[in-house]
């Protein structure tokens, strides 16, 4: 879904108080392209997993331990904004048109978290489905997602 001028001023306005950092989930997830300094500072949770703000090695630690991630882009996605995050992709910084891949940002250049090495040894699979926000099929699961659960 377009996200209106509106809502996406009331997400700004308050998705980074510490109040609704500590009540609402969806607003842990909320990441303002337009500014990341506040983003960084306040964010409770999704900063700190991406290692935005400082690198904890026990999240890439236990991330090595999986033994394969696959990531899925729903390519008709309502709710997550842009769809390519579901990649860890995202906008390029102090702007919310053009995007980068996650080949393109630090947490791969870094390798901050263990994808970069975990794809090099063959454990990340990047599928795309013609879908909206985690309505899978059936036959996906059975084709694309439980073989790679197996392996």
């Amino acid at each position: 879904a377009v996200v209106s001028t509106q809502s996406t001023g009331l997400l700004n306005m308050g998705a980074y108080t510490d109040y609704v950092q500590s009540h609402l989930v969806q607003a842990q997830y909320w990441h303002d392209p337009l500014n990341e300094d506040k983003y960084k500072k306040h964010s409770k949770f999704i900063a700190d997993v991406n290692q935005e703000v400082t690198v904890n090695a026990q999240y890439k630690q236990n991330l090595m331990r999986v033994s394969n991630i696959t990531f899925v882009m729903f390519n008709k996605d309502t709710m997550v904004v842009p769809k390519e995050s579901e990649w860890f992709g995202f906008y390029k910084p102090g702007q919310d048109k053009e995007l980068m891949t996650l080949q393109e940002s630090d947490i791969w250049k870094q390798d901050k978290l263990g994808l970069k090495e975990m794809d090099s040894q063959g454990r990340l699979s990047f599928l795309k489905i013609e879908a909206d926000h985690l309505r899978v099929p059936e036959a996906f699961w059975t084709d694309e997602i439980i073989p790679r659960l197996k392996a």
